[in-house]
């Protein structure tokens, strides 16, 4: 048993001797190397050079030929994805695009009919005509109806109207009421109420009022371009 196990250490260290070897003499043949003579290098060299070559075949190979193709496709793949998008947001306006329109037409004919409510410029002395029948039907007694100076504003003309009346606060009440009721569009503003001194003792007080009324003219062609003109008079005149 014991000469046994002699033996199998000395073989065993005979072993690690010859891979040490091995290692060493393999590592030697590069020193030795004749580089006119390549075809007679040992295989192991041999196949470590041509391992080595190969590498960096696929180094260059990636970075100068895969790489950039890498990138060329993420970009279109990035560009996809942007056109993708764009198509389906256009798809989904032209699927809508019925409801756009039917919207739209709505839209236009509540905008022309919100426009017949606005009186042309020779219809304002009717609608201050109408402004005096609703006050005296409503029981009010027109004491003063004035146009003011018209006032410019970028789509539409202010036309101020200032109302002066007198009566009690169901008349007034009335009047009100009946001006939301005309057929063109009157707004109110600046209400001044002040009562009168009561002698005797009345049920229902009498005030006076002062009320600016304001409608609208829609500015058209010929109204946007004689302000225009005014405006250059103006200039010219400074």
């Amino acid at each position: 048993m014991k000469r046994e196990s002699v033996k199998t250490a000395e073989t065993e260290e005979l072993v690690v001797k010859k891979s040490k070897l091995t290692i060493a003499k393999f590592f030697q043949q590069f020193n030795t190397l004749d580089m006119q003579g390549y075809g007679g290098w040992p295989l192991s060299v041999k196949i470590t050079c041509c391992l080595f070559i190969f590498l960096f075949v696929s180094l260059l190979g990636y970075f100068f030929v895969v790489q950039p193709k890498l990138s060329a496709i993420e970009a279109a793949e990035a560009q996809q994805q942007s056109l993708l998008s764009a198509y389906k947001e256009k798809d989904s306006k032209l699927r809508n695009l019925k409801q756009y329109q039917d919207q739209l037409q709505q839209m236009e004919s509540n905008f022309n009919q919100q426009l017949a409510q606005l009186p042309k410029e020779t219809e304002i002395p009717s609608l201050v005509e109408d402004i005096h029948q609703s006050a005296l039907q409503s029981g009010l007694k027109i004491k003063n109806i004035r146009l003011e100076n018209e006032i410019q504003q970028d789509f539409f003309i202010e036309q101020p109207i200032l109302i002066e009346a007198q009566g009690d606060y169901h008349a007034f009440g009335q009047f009100v009421s009946t001006l939301a009721e005309l057929p063109r569009i009157v707004t109110l503003h600046d209400f001044v109420i002040s009562a009168q001194d009561m002698k005797g003792k009345a049920e229902v007080p009498i005030v006076e009022y002062s009320i600016k009324s304001k409608t609208y003219r829609y500015v058209g062609r010929s109204d946007q371009a004689q302000a225009d003109d005014n405006v250059k008079k103006t200039s010219a005149g400074r």
